[in-house]
């Protein structure tokens, strides 16, 4: 794993390259809307690499009428998949739930089914792939998307 450290208006910044991630790490995804009026999901991940496990939230959107939305709250897990040597892809299965904002004082809350479920299939360095994917549309109906692009993005823009 290589490391940057540096220090910027009093603020520690670390710069970690994905190759070779052990701990626990931040990526972030944008999956699909490589073409006009196809819905584009955007995901943050926090990896934890000894648990082989991710949490995060994702937000599916779409420019139709009327907009789509779907925010999400996702854990899951991932596992490397070595076909032949030197050919490894990483296998990303998560489940989403609606975000509920919830009183502290109102007990424990509903019980919510899922409204989002993603396969990634990922290049070793983490950083592009492909997904397959469901979300659940305003309606109740499971919509699927299969087959998107996958392309690492800055978690935090500039």
């Amino acid at each position: 794993m290589k490391k940057s450290l540096g220090v910027m208006f009093g603020v520690l910044v670390l710069t970690l390259t994905l190759t070779a991630q052990t701990g626990l790490f931040p990526v972030c995804y944008e999956i699909g809307g490589d073409m006009p009026g196809a819905p584009l999901f955007k995901v943050s991940l926090t990896v934890y690499t000894p648990g082989k496990s991710v949490s995060g939230h994702g937000v599916i959107t779409q420019a139709t009428n009327p907009p789509l939305k779907v925010e999400t709250k996702l854990s899951g897990d991932f596992t490397y998949m070595t076909v032949m040597p030197k050919n490894v892809h990483i296998l990303v299965v998560a489940t989403g739930y609606p975000i509920l904002h919830w009183s502290h004082h109102a007990g424990i809350g509903p019980v919510i089914g899922p409204n989002v479920n993603l396969r990634m299939v990922l290049s070793e360095d983490w950083k592009s792939g492909t997904a397959n994917y469901q979300y659940l549309d305003a309606n109740g109906n499971w919509v699927n998307i299969e087959n998107a692009p996958v392309k690492i993005v800055d978690c935090w823009p500039k």
